[in-house]
């Protein structure tokens, strides 16, 4: 059976091993796969299973369907801040939503 392949998954993965300073053989013993399976992974020759597209996921703190190109955005999981980094990420949020202008709140336009 064709492992069925998406469109620009191979190059999101790689780059976002890149990003991480991951090497192939690193994420490879964090995934619990063979180094080839990887580089596999990375060239478009195979899709990984979902079990895999999940833990990728978590390792480069994003979502599921942003590697698989249905979100256009990666995301940021606060679980890996302490509290105190949270609050100041929250407040930093807080205020850059304060400058946006979100239209005539009396008319809703």
């Amino acid at each position: 059976m064709a492992d069925s392949v998406v469109y620009g998954l191979s190059d999101k993965l790689k780059q976002l091993r890149k990003k991480q300073k991951l090497t192939q053989q690193m994420l490879a013993d964090r995934l619990n796969v063979d180094k080839n399976t990887i580089s596999r992974y990375e060239t478009d020759r195979v899709t990984p299973p979902i079990e895999n597209l999940i833990q990728l996921a978590i390792i480069y703190n994003t979502s599921v369907d942003y590697l698989l190109g249905v979100g256009k955005e990666s995301f940021l999981y606060l679980h890996e801040f302490t509290d105190e980094q949270k609050a100041y990420i929250l407040k930093m949020i807080d205020g850059l939503k304060e400058n946006f202008d979100y239209g005539d709140k009396k008319t809703g336009k």
